[in-house]
């Protein structure tokens, strides 16, 4: 499959990351886990994804790449 030339969509997976950790704004190096993520939030953040159509979001990549902008690269890497 050819790779995506766009990046995943940062803006709306940090407007998620603020929805589910409470806070009112995420930049590219904020961590996740930093930030009070746990697993739970973690699976909020894949579902959500999934019903803004945005790439899946696996808990494992979560730890992976925890920073906002490392998943979003990730995540353009894969679509």
């Amino acid at each position: 499959l050819p790779r995506s030339t766009e990046p995943a969509p940062a803006a709306a997976l940090a407007a998620i990351w603020c929805d589910v950790l409470g806070v009112e704004a995420i930049g590219p190096d904020d961590d996740f886990w930093d930030l009070g993520g746990n697993s739970l939030y973690a699976i909020r953040i894949g579902a959500l994804a999934r019903e803004r159509g945005l790439p899946a979001v696996p808990l494992r990549q979560l730890y992976l790449t925890p920073t906002l902008g490392a998943l979003s690269e990730a995540l353009s890497l894969r679509a």
